[in-house]
């Protein structure tokens, strides 16, 4: 099949989910993002610089609304371009990769990022490439509408890379984000993953994600909401082959009248695989944060971990974990808790010298500090500023 004939088939399929709302979360009529918008596209490096983004890697793809792309690797064995440059030039490799693990008529956000979305990025690590700096990545909206990227990347066999992703908003400009991510893990490779989200109080987002992950593989993600946005609703997917290994953490700040559905499956495929699905809430304002998590066994071992810490009286987090064992071979656990900072974790902090204010800092930042083992010292300094940023939002 020609390249114009499999486009033109992703573009027909796409059109029959423009009315299909997403399985989960607050469904939005998409009709007033596709409008034309007035403004020249101008990217905010100081906003940018507050989700992590590090202009002077050595490897990035930068984004501003659907008009201005940069791209560049400096680095050996690391390639990245546009997606549409990677598909007009590897028409045949583009079919491999590209709409394969995400249905484009999934529901009407990713058949509007199949009809309308522009740019994202093709990431190539090449065999038995590895490296500590990240390969950073910038999507910023500045003048709203609709943002719709499709992201690509390909870690092949026995290569280790992380992507740096940060996504974020200009203070007042209405927009969807819709990112449509497929990520590849080859025999033997390592993807870590890290996402930073900072958004406005009349945005929408809807992150669509899907993982493979082959034999001896591992995937790595580390996924946090700092700032006010009006809806959230993600539910990434990794499908673990035998030996593979997943860790997926979430963090996530409701502020003001934020609506979050954030959640995740893993699909444990083959033996010894392992997955590990993790979520830590913060509700404050008057917030609504729903977390879900699923595990679906036909061998291996799978747990899931979500806890919630309300910091209003109006706030409300609900969590919701799924195990599903297909065969005896399946060890599958989880655990929930949901509840408020006691009084006496506060007093003795105290009575140690802390404020008040400072000993709920300290709480804070302690409940959503992670143990992500693996991770380059560049990458634990990015995390560590993050954790200590949504702390701060948080009080």
């Amino acid at each position: 099949m020609g390249l114009e004939s499999w486009l033109e088939r992703i573009r027909e399929r796409a059109k029959s989910a423009l009315d299909r709302p997403a399985r989960y979360g607050v469904d939005i009529d998409i009709s007033e993002y596709l409008k034309p918008i007035s403004g020249e596209p101008r990217l905010d490096t100081e906003r940018a610089s507050e989700v992590g983004v590090d202009f002077s890697a050595r490897a990035y793809y930068t984004q501003v609304d659907q008009a201005y792309f940069r791209y560049l690797s400096k680095i050996p064995g690391i390639e990245v371009k546009r997606i549409e440059d990677f598909v007009e030039e590897n028409p045949d490799e583009a079919k491999e990769y590209v709409w394969r693990l995400i249905d484009p008529a999934m529901d009407k956000y990713t058949a509007i990022a199949a009809l309308r979305g522009l740019g994202g990025y093709f990431v190539r690590v090449k065999e038995n490439t590895r490296v500590e700096d990240p390969v950073m990545t910038c999507l910023f909206m500045s003048v709203g509408g609709l943002q719709a990227p499709h992201n690509v990347a390909v870690v092949e066999r026995g290569a280790e890379v992380t992507i740096y992703t940060g996504c974020t908003i200009a203070p007042e400009s209405l927009g969807l984000h819709v990112g449509v991510t497929e990520y590849y893990v080859e025999e033997g490779a390592t993807l870590r993953y890290v996402m930073v989200h900072s958004w406005n109080r009349v945005s929408h987002v809807r992150p669509r994600t899907a993982v493979w992950v082959k034999p001896g593989g591992k995937y790595v993600s580390y996924y946090v909401n700092i700032g006010r946005v009006k809806t959230l609703q993600t539910y990434p997917v990794v499908h673990l082959e035998r030996d593979s290994h997943a860790y997926v953490a979430s963090i996530l700040l409701g502020l003001e009248d934020s609506i979050l559905d954030v959640g995740g499956a893993a699909y444990l495929l083959g033996e010894n695989t392992t997955a590990e699905l993790v979520s830590r809430a913060l509700g404050r304002d008057s917030s609504r944060i729903t977390t879900r998590a699923r595990i679906i066994g036909k061998s291996g071992r799978g747990h899931i971990d979500c806890r919630g810490l309300l910091l209003s009286d109006k706030s409300i987090i609900e969590t919701i974990p799924e195990l599903l064992a297909e065969s005896p071979d399946t060890i599958l656990t989880h655990e929930a808790s949901i509840g408020k900072i006691a009084e006496d974790e506060i007093n003795y902090l105290v009575s140690r010298g802390f404020t008040r204010e400072e000993a709920v800092g300290v709480i804070i930042r302690g409940f959503i500090s992670l143990d992500i083992r693996g991770l380059p010292e560049r990458v634990k300094k990015h995390i560590e500023t993050i954790e200590k940023i949504t702390a701060e939002r948080a009080m």
